[in-house]
């Protein structure tokens, strides 16, 4: 009842976030029609001064390349430098204060995100009774990963600092796993593929941040909702972080 009851919850988080995030959208091309019109009635005036420059573009597109890790007591230990983070965004930027110094700006939109986790031990995740769970493999593995896909909403209240041209913007982004396999590769080359849920949360939500300048930015990701479900026997926070091209 527990689970059935935090699944609903996750699920009107999304919603919202979903909802908002497009009623911002249609809104803010109301606006510019507003401002469009508002500024060619002040053009004919004659105190019209030069339009400030916004550090923000209206719409961008990022690619994030890091590394994943998670906060846990019972998951074992990762092979950090190949557990790998990818994701594509697309971003709209709704201006909400064009000033002389800093310039503040408000980016939604939706981006596609993969995530990563190589084993450092020989061993692999398998559907157990009680959820989903680790077990040694008799043959000597190369490789063994297990990669989640989702589909993410991002917000994110972003600032522009004009003089120094940096940026920061922090954030939140809820979602939902798209698909989810484990994939292994043995010493002697024999690859094997298992697709599966593996008692996986289905919606997930989080908080990020970003610093950079000039189209480059570090980012850093923390998942409030655990990788598996509250009934699973070993669970864990996701963490991402890396760079913004």
């Amino acid at each position: 009842m527990r689970v059935a009851a935090k699944t609903k919850i996750m699920k009107t988080l999304v919603k919202t976030i979903a909802a908002l995030a497009i009623a911002i959208t249609v809104n803010s091309g109301a606006f510019a029609q507003d401002d469009e019109n508002d500024s060619r009635e002040y053009k004919q005036s004659s105190h019209y001064s030069p339009k400030k420059h916004n550090m923000f573009s209206r719409k961008d597109f990022g690619l994030y390349v890091g590394l994943n890790t998670y906060e846990t007591k019972n998951l074992p230990e990762l092979d950090n430098v190949r557990s790998r983070y990818v994701a594509l965004n697309w971003k709209k930027n709704h201006r909400l204060i064009t000033g002389n110094h800093v310039d503040v700006a408000l980016g939604t939109g939706f981006e596609f995100a993969w995530n990563n986790y190589m084993m450092k031990e020989n061993i692999r995740l398998v559907n157990t009774a009680n959820g989903a769970g680790f077990v040694d493999v008799k043959e000597n593995l190369d490789k063994s990963k297990f990669v989640m896909s989702s589909f993410n909403i991002p917000m994110m209240l972003q600032f522009g600092f004009k003089e120094s041209k940096w940026s920061l913007g922090v954030g939140a982004y809820g979602g939902a796993r798209i698909g989810s396999y484990v994939k292994t590769k043995e010493e002697t080359g024999a690859k094997e593929h298992f697709k599966s849920a593996y008692n996986l949360n289905k919606f997930h939500y989080g908080f990020a941040a970003e610093l950079g300048r000039e189209g480059f930015a570090i980012f850093a990701r923390y998942e409030a909702t655990p990788l598996f479900k509250d009934n699973n026997p070993i669970n864990g926070n996701a963490i991402s972080f890396g760079i913004r091209l």
